[in-house]
């Protein structure tokens, strides 16, 4: 038989009350909540660079990784020649430079 003190009943079915420690860290809790979901919602959103107008943009990919490639202006116009031609970029890389060169409206090879 446990014997309980008088009182204990009711203690128990009072709802908690908080003191300020534990609203502040309810509030700081949920504010850190709200930064992350937008700091989601731009990662998601946003885009990174793209082709056109003169530029490049390509993603070379590897074995052990990959390469970024953006280039603009004179250098994208060389970079998209030089990469049809032999010692550049050849079959998967060389098509996806292609593509991507024509995006910009720049001639391949």
């Amino acid at each position: 038989m446990l014997i309980l003190p008088p009182g204990h009943a009711e203690q128990v079915r009072a709802p908690l009350r908080g003191g300020l420690r534990e609203r502040w860290m309810l509030w700081i809790g949920g504010v850190l909540t709200l930064a992350l979901a937008v700091v989601a919602v731009i990662a998601i959103t946003t885009s990174g660079r793209s082709s056109g107008h003169g530029c490049v943009s390509v993603t070379i990919p590897y074995a052990l990784g990959g390469q970024q490639i953006y280039k603009c202006g004179q250098a994208a116009r060389s970079f998209c020649i030089s990469s049809g031609e032999p010692g550049g970029f050849t079959g998967t890389a060389g098509h996806a430079v292609q593509v991507q060169c024509r995006k910009a409206g720049l001639a391949f090879g």
